[in-house]
């Protein structure tokens, strides 16, 4: 057995993977409340004897506990269930005929998104174990470990490599927590058999960044010989859905669809499924499909702030710069491009949440900056009195301002790194924060105490860190206790002088997506010559996307 303890210091506001703080971004687009599931999840797990855990951890991969997303492919809420016949995926039509209600049930009604998942899981636990039916012998909930095999027949995948994959992220989630708009999954340590360690490093990519290549259906792309001279452009696209449900897509002969590579939201990884040579067929409009590599991100364009991570930019930005390197492509704004520029195209990919110039920054090497600023106040962040005069520096640097008369200090476009901020002023102790900045607007005040001595030396008034690791010296005042919203500040800028952000205040939450029109590539131009049934196909598999409103109670 294998126990895998991750570092729990690093878990976040989304859980794996820290979300970017864009320039002028909204910071209430995550404000989506979600603790009203917690007693949905419990009430399921317990109804079908399957694992808590497992059920979250299932919902975060799939949509971020969000249950009125449609992917791109036509699945469904929470878990992505999905009407396609093809073995990529959980049906819904299985689900409703476990629950003996329609299928139309199931999507409006998060409740029954989350009975059907657990129906479905203790399905695939029986089957594992050589029973049937709900009342078969199923596996101790509170040993995860002999889950392992129940999470591979859940996600409907058939290759062995792909339900490895997919039963490792979701081992990661659950031994690394996840928590959005108010819902926790408290991290766990799992046991488990080697049969989902990592596998060899791939040889097949053109990228040596890449984690696998998973070929995409030849159903799906035109095999080309292209050299780099045949390559102007890098098209970046948002999947409109998870990273597994993606890859999974592109192998359905159905699809019609096909990107070079696709990037994990979480923590960046990378899986080539058309070779470069080869044209992929993601624009919508074939001069471009011949002309470029397209890159496919996981998530959804009206949720930005969840899925948009720092590690997905920094792995994305390093997959680009090595295309164009090895395509003699010069990156700039008119050579890296997104997906809702390209001629003829109805998308909106990956959308006004994408920071380009954070993005274009990191593949040119250019250092990513951000701007530290904050409050220096008497014993309280919040209610102190503000301390205009006071002297405040960087330890790392040597940097030293004066606190402005609005109450502020503010240092501007430092590189991202982490720093430690001293404050001091007559007749009180020297106190400091700490704080990891990224780009855009990161917050660190500073409560000073007053000296009882009146004399003026180091102490430990307390300041605010950014809720990832990051503390003040001493503790006395916060940011909302961990960091701006308790839960860390994330880079997210949008805060002026005198409304930084209050104790408790989360930093933000998704928008459900109501839009089709974006994600997971294009099929190709008429040079492709797709046929009408197969758009019929493709219809069918859709009927239900705007069916009944779906309930909240």
């Amino acid at each position: 057995m294998i126990a895998l303890l991750l570092s729990l210091s690093t878990a976040q506001a989304t859980g794996l993977g820290s979300a970017h703080g864009h320039h002028g971004a909204d910071p209430s687009i995550d404000a989506i409340e979600l603790a009203w599931l917690e007693p949905h999840f419990q009430a399921a797990a317990a109804e079908f004897q399957v694992p808590q855990e497992l059920l979250m951890a299932l919902a975060w991969e799939a949509s971020r506990w969000d249950a009125e997303v449609t992917s791109a492919w036509g699945g469904y809420g929470l878990f992505d269930l999905r009407e396609e016949d093809g073995d990529f995926g959980p049906r819904i039509e299985d689900a409703a005929i476990l629950l003996g209600i329609s299928p139309d049930e199931i999507i409006a009604d998060p409740r029954q998104q989350i009975r059907a998942a657990a129906a479905m899981l203790a399905r695939s636990a029986a089957i594992a174990h050589g029973s049937s039916g709900r009342e078969g012998r199923l596996p101790d909930v509170d040993d995860l470990g002999a889950w392992v095999r129940p999470i591979t027949g859940f996600s409907g995948r058939h290759e062995p490599a792909m339900q490895q994959m997919f039963a490792r992220y979701i081992f990661e989630v659950v031994q690394e927590g996840a928590e959005r708009g108010g819902l926790s999954l408290e991290p766990s340590v799992v046991e488990y058999d080697e049969w989902i360690a990592l596998p060899p490093p791939p040889a097949s990519c053109d990228y040596s960044g890449c984690y696998q290549f998973t070929s995409a259906s030849t159903a799906n792309y035109s095999d080309y010989s292209r050299t780099a001279s045949d390559i102007s452009w890098v098209i970046i696209h948002t999947v409109q859905g998870s990273y597994s449900g993606c890859i999974s897509w592109f192998q359905n002969s159905s699809a019609s669809v096909s990107a070079h590579y696709v990037v994990r939201s979480s923590d960046g990884q990378v899986t080539q499924m058309v070779k470069e040579a080869d044209v992929a067929w993601h624009a919508g409009n074939w001069t471009y499909n011949a002309g470029s590599v397209g890159i496919e991100h996981e998530g959804y364009v009206d949720s930005p702030e969840t899925w948009y991570t720092d590690a997905m930019y920094a792995s994305s930005a390093a997959l680009t710069a090595d295309i164009a390197a090895r395509n003699g492509i010069t990156p700039s704004a008119s050579t890296i491009i997104a997906h809702s520029v390209v001629p003829g195209t109805t998308h909106t990919d990956p959308g006004s949440g994408w920071d380009w110039d954070y993005y274009l920054s990191l593949v040119s090497g250019g250092a990513a900056t951000g701007d530290l600023l904050g409050v220096v106040a008497i014993e309280d962040i919040y209610s102190g009195d503000r301390l205009p005069g006071a002297t405040v520096w960087i330890a790392e640097t040597g940097e030293t301002t004066t606190v402005e008369s609005d109450g502020y200090y503010r240092f501007y476009d430092l590189p991202t790194s982490s720093y430690t901020v001293w404050a001091s002023y007559p007749g009180y102790l020297d106190a400091s924060c700490a704080k990891t900045i990224t780009t855009g607007t990161n917050w660190c005040s500073i409560a000073l105490q007053p000296d009882p001595g009146g004399g003026t030396e180091t102490g430990d008034g307390g300041g605010s860190g950014d809720g990832g690791g990051d503390t003040g010296d001493g503790g006395v005042a916060s940011d909302g206790g961990a960091g701006d919203g308790g839960a860390g500040d994330g880079g997210t800028d949008g805060f002026g002088p005198g409304d930084e952000p209050s104790p408790g205040r989360p930093p933000g939450s998704a928008v459900p997506l109501n839009d089709l029109s974006s994600g997971c590539a294009s099929a190709p131009a008429a040079p492709v010559g797709l046929s009408l049934a197969v758009f019929g196909l493709l219809a069918l598999g859709r009927r239900r996307a705007s069916s009944a409103e779906r309930r909240r109670a």
